[in-house]
């Protein structure tokens, strides 16, 4: 793959935000591991309850984005790319009035369910508390889901990298005066004014990105069209139903074993099943998320087939090889980390938890696909058939459950339905868009599998022989893991254009930060 000093800049960038979020997510983990059991002890059991009660009621906020989020992203990509400079203000501002709009109305339906449980349950405890908190957690919401047309600019413009460190940044500033007000006796209303100035700051912070990395932005009615109104709903709409696809198909597991098995056996299903596959499914988006959407456009703007094809070819070798090490930590490694972490009998979720690892891991391998549709604006099939999967998926998991297969059925479910779609129908439909040869398409994605699983012959043994439910010998397992397959992939899973491709955007990448630090 060859490139542009131009290219260049961009897809280092892309990289850059795209380390950087797995950084920001290796914080996450470490916060969720040590912050927690901290505010459980200081808040006690029911306000720590109360606060994340909250927090998840506000965040179900987060569907009224509707898409458009992406939307921006993608147009705002792709006139940047063709210096549409007056195009890329037209879609700013009228995305800024739609969020604007979206973000009153959120609240206005958060104020009236908090006064509709106020009046409504009156003998309901700390009633004044929840309601207080509701008012100020659903404005500091409201105010981060009106910037995010700041994101967009900042994303459309190819510099993931600044709000991958943003990310970072207001991640560690909150937990640091989380930490420092509750350890110095603040409790929720303390929390949550924390919540709600973070909110107010990152406003100011975005909108200063976003005129960094596009200094003619400005906001004005005048630049308000009607018709990017539409073109962005277009687009968005579809994304929204993937989102809806998706949301069900992962929550509905919960309520189907909360229903129909028991509630006892939900528990280390979400526990285990579900945030272990979160984690899997977070460092993969990670590795093939906006980033690649965000080239996979530039590239189409400027009408690079050539570059597109190398492009795919390498994602989906950097998708394959990553995928298949996190279903092999799945497989080896999960259960010493469960015994670790919440106790051997929530072991029973093990099974289930190989089988949506499985899932991942095809679903992952085959990712540039749905990339590539979002990129191009063709993603409408993948949005219908992610909803009628999802709903298909609710079905499949019933009747297995009656069937008496417990958790292991609601995860057969996932796998049985989705793998149609993400791993033979998108390909089919991606394959007739690009003209290229579907057999080729799945030859290759076999022989990058069969490279994965000859590089674990050292993992394994390495597992074998020091693995133990510690969490610095699960810690050095995996780091030495890493390095053996990561060498072994180098060598044998890439060729030498693409090996040299690598490193040069990796000596990009690091003389671009090692000068920015220098600074």
């Amino acid at each position: 793959m060859t490139a542009t000093n131009e290219s260049k800049k961009h897809i280092t960038s892309l990289l850059g935000g795209a380390g950087l979020n797995i950084i920001n997510l290796c914080i996450g983990i470490i916060v969720g591991l040590s912050l927690t059991p901290f505010l459980v002890e200081s808040l006690g059991v029911r306000y720590y309850g109360i606060n994340e009660i909250i927090a998840t009621f506000v965040g179900c906020f987060a569907v009224l984005d509707l898409g458009i989020d992406s939307a921006v992203s993608r147009f705002f990509t792709l006139h940047y790319s063709r210096n549409e400079k007056k195009e890329c203000l037209e879609i700013a501002n009228t995305a800024f009035f739609i969020f604007l709009l979206l973000s009153v109305v959120g609240m206005i339906c958060i104020i009236l369910i908090a006064l509709g449980i106020y009046f409504i349950y009156p003998g309901m405890a700390d009633r004044t508390l929840f309601f207080h908190l509701m008012l100020i957690n659903g404005l500091a919401f409201e105010l981060n889901f009106g910037a995010k047309v700041f994101f967009g600019i900042v994303n459309g413009t190819m510099n993931q990298h600044l709000t991958s460190s943003r990310d970072i940044f207001i991640r560690l500033v909150w937990v640091m005066l989380t930490f420092a007000v509750v350890y110095c006796g603040g409790r929720l209303y303390s929390i949550s004014f924390i919540n709600l100035g973070i909110s107010v700051f990152n406003i100011f912070l975005m909108f200063w990105l976003a005129k960094y990395v596009f200094p003619e932005f400005i906001i004005s009615r005048l630049l308000f069209n009607i018709e990017w109104i539409r073109k962005l709903f277009s687009f968005a709409f579809s994304t929204f139903i993937v989102f809806i696809g998706d949301m069900i198909a992962t929550r509905s597991g919960i309520f189907v074993i909360g229903i129909m098995i028991s509630v006892e056996l939900a528990a280390p299903f979400i526990a285990v099943t579900v945030k272990l596959s979160e984690l899997f499914t977070s460092l993969m988006q990670s590795i093939s998320g906006g980033w690649l959407v965000s080239w996979l456009t530039y590239l189409h703007a400027n009408n690079e087939k050539k570059m597109i094809d190398d492009s795919m070819k390498l994602a989906y070798k950097l998708c394959t090889y990553s995928a298949s090490f996190m279903f092999f930590g799945i497989i080896v490694w999960s259960p010493c980390f469960i015994c670790r972490w919440v106790g051997e009998s929530f072991l029973v979720a093990y099974d289930s938890l190989v089988i949506i690892a499985l899932e991942h891991w095809i679903i992952f391998s085959f990712a540039p696909n749905t990339k590539f549709l979002f990129a191009v604006a063709r993603h409408r099939l993948l949005a219908y058939c992610n909803l009628v999967a999802a709903f298909i998926q609710v079905f499949m998991m019933i009747i297995f459950v009656k069937l008496g297969w417990g958790i292991t059925g609601v995860a057969l479910g996932y796998l049985l339905v989705s793998i149609p779609v993400r791993g033979i129908i998108i390909p089919i439909y991606v394959s007739r868009i690009r003209q290229t040869s579907l057999f080729n398409f799945y030859f290759n994605i076999l022989r990058y599998m069969l490279i994965s699983l000859l590089g674990f012959v050292i993992p394994y043994i390495i597992s074998q022989k020091i693995l133990i439910p510690e969490y610095r010998i699960l810690f050095l397992v995996g780091l030495l893991s890493a390095v053996s397959y990561g060498l072994f992939v180098i060598l044998f899973g890439f060729d030498k254009t693409e090996k040299h491709t690598i490193k040069e955007l990796l000596m990009s990448l690091y003389k671009r930060v090692f000068s920015k630090a220098k600074n």
